[in-house]
């Protein structure tokens, strides 16, 4: 209700101005170079502006800034009217669309300013937000995706203070470096590594802020709109979740956590989550249940560690090339801890595992060719050590030993520690895009066989993406089996569109306009058989109690 009634306000008056609030005042002991950033807001009946001024002292008359360009895949176009109030001081393009240069008097302070502002429109529905959420009543944004500065190391250590003193009143704060829901406690400071402000998470606006524990370190979680669980409900199963990793990393280290949760528009379907310095952000759909998404949170609580404390990336190359270990061992861990904790039962576990290995074969899919190269890891360490090793142990190396940069050099050296040379050889060939991974046939335990099966491929047989983009149907395959049921290039989208992505056995329904009117077309999406390892539920190894998978 209240968010409907600011609604109609803010459309009354187009914009509204915040009252300038007296500024925050920074200790001047900081180690490294001083970044200071100053934020307002400026709210319309469509989104918030956030006004941002940079300031920080240079020992060169030329500086390299980096501007938030791109995230995640996403090509990003909300920072604007960026400008110098500095004297003496001129910006200019350089090749690249993510710098700039800035000429200037040598040791005088620069002070930039710059907008960002929401440049998506539509149905709020990932990916979204990886470009910033700046809705009329509140904002979601990370220093990925909203704070210019001068191009530095991921390791280079700085002091940052945030001022966000000058935001609307009844807007609360949670961020990386801390929590408020009082206007005059909202100046942040933080001394240390820059990739921790570069992945660092902001939220400001109407949200419940609710502090609360995880075992026995504390936490916040700021939470808003209504769902059809309770905050308490929340709460408690972000408790759940992240304390089996910590369990598992022995690590309750954490004297500040935030946790986000916010609504897509739709009301089940899509959900997003990722780990942030001393954060994560969760958003679901309206009538989605955060009981649900236990493994997505164990997933993205796993990635404070993997990759985040097991060294630094050399290169944006090397990051690349390392997605199969930094996105798809979280996933495997992230089912494997849910199905540990029983927020998961096997026969969904199984299923799971099922899904992916119908995909691995030809996949480029970073999540599903790291989880099942995973699988195979784990039990050929657990086979070549005789029982003493495991895929546990080698992630726990890694972050012992995270003084050494994160490479696919440093990777395949922890694991081969543990692997006969046999196994070693193996690794690096199954590591390699499109290579096979032979899984064999007792991998997942006594309750669960293996067999080579017969399925089909997942195959829509028409451009997706494409078809929606244009409202019409394109890249329909000749003789696929959307084809085959009727589809055709050209044809009008027009009413319902279902398809649930890489399910063969799940019927797609896409209507087209006829000379009829609406025509729903339906079919199986299902390509070429071929032969993949599926492994099959043993029920009365089940009921004997016996299933546990380590």
């Amino acid at each position: 209700m209240a968010y409907h009634v600011y609604i109609k306000l803010a459309l009354c008056f187009a914009i509204v101005t915040m009252p300038t609030l007296a500024q925050c005042r920074f200790p001047a002991d900081g180690i490294g170079p001083t970044l200071n950033y100053t934020f307002g807001a400026t709210l319309t009946s469509t989104g918030t502006v956030l006004h941002v001024r940079l300031k920080f002292r240079s020992g060169q008359a030329v500086e390299e800034l980096e501007i938030p360009t791109e995230w995640a895949g996403e090509t990003l176009h909300g920072v604007h009217n960026l400008r110098a109030l500095s004297a003496d001081t001129v910006i200019s393009d350089t090749s690249s669309v993510g710098s700039k240069i800035v000429r200037h008097p040598l040791d005088q302070e620069l002070s930039l300013v710059y907008d960002v502002v929401k440049d998506l429109t539509g149905r709020f529905r990932h990916p979204a937000e990886l470009h910033g959420t700046l809705m009329p009543d509140y904002l979601e944004l990370t220093g990925d995706n909203a704070l210019v500065h001068p191009k530095l190391p991921a390791d280079a250590t700085i002091t940052v203070h945030f001022d966000w003193k000058n935001l609307p009143a009844g807007w609360v704060l949670a961020t990386s470096f801390g929590s408020s829901s009082d206007s005059d406690n909202r100046c942040q400071s933080y001394s240390g590594k820059w990739s921790a402000v570069q992945h660092a998470l902001f939220v400001a606006g109407v949200f419940r802020l609710h502090h609360f524990r995880i075992g026995t370190q504390p936490a916040v979680i700021a939470i808003r709109d209504r769902w059809t669980f309770s905050d308490e409900e929340a709460i408690a199963d972000i408790q759940e979740a992240v304390s089996v990793v910590r369990d598992f990393w022995h690590d309750h280290n954490f004297p500040y956590f935030l946790v986000t949760l916010k609504q897509f528009d739709n009301d089940s379907g899509s959900g997003d989550g990722s780990a942030f310095t001393n954060a994560f952000w969760l958003y679901l759909s309206r009538k989605d249940s955060i009981s649900d998404q236990m493994q997505v949170l164990i997933h993205e609580t796993f990635h404070i560690w993997d990759p985040r404390r097991m060294g630094p990336s050399s290169t944006a190359e090397n990051w690349k090339a390392i997605e199969w270990f930094r996105e798809g061992f979280v996933s495997y861990y992230g089912y494997l801890l849910a199905l540990r904790a029983s927020f998961i039962q096997l026969p969904a576990y199984l299923e799971s595992v099922n899904r992916d290995l119908r995909l691995f074969p030809g996949s480029r899919s970073a999540y599903v060719r790291g989880r099942i190269i995973a699988l195979w890891l784990d039990w050929q360490i657990r086979n070549d050590s005789g029982g003493k090793r495991s895929l546990d142990t080698v992630m726990h190396d890694m972050v012992n030993e995270a003084s050494q940069p994160l490479t696919e050099t440093r990777i395949i050296e922890a694991a081969a520690r543990y692997l006969s040379p046999a196994s070693r050889t193996e690794l690096v060939r199954v590591i390699q895009p499109d290579s096979p991974a032979s899984l064999r046939e007792d991998v997942l335990g006594p309750c669960a066989h293996g067999s080579m099966d017969q399925v089909s491929k997942f195959d829509l047989g028409f451009d997706l993406g494409s078809s929606t983009a244009a409202g019409s149907i394109t890249g329909v395959e000749p003789d696929g089996p959307a084809f085959q049921a009727g589809l055709r290039n050209g044809q009008r989208l027009s009413g319902r569109l279902s398809v649930y992505n890489n399910q063969p056995e799940t019927a797609a329904i896409v209507t087209v306009q006829t000379s009829d009117g609406p025509k729903a077309i339906e079919y199986y999406p299902r390509g070429k058989s071929i032969a993949v390892m599926q492994y099959h539920l043993d029920q009365a190894a089940l009921n004997s109690g016996n299933c546990l998978i380590k």
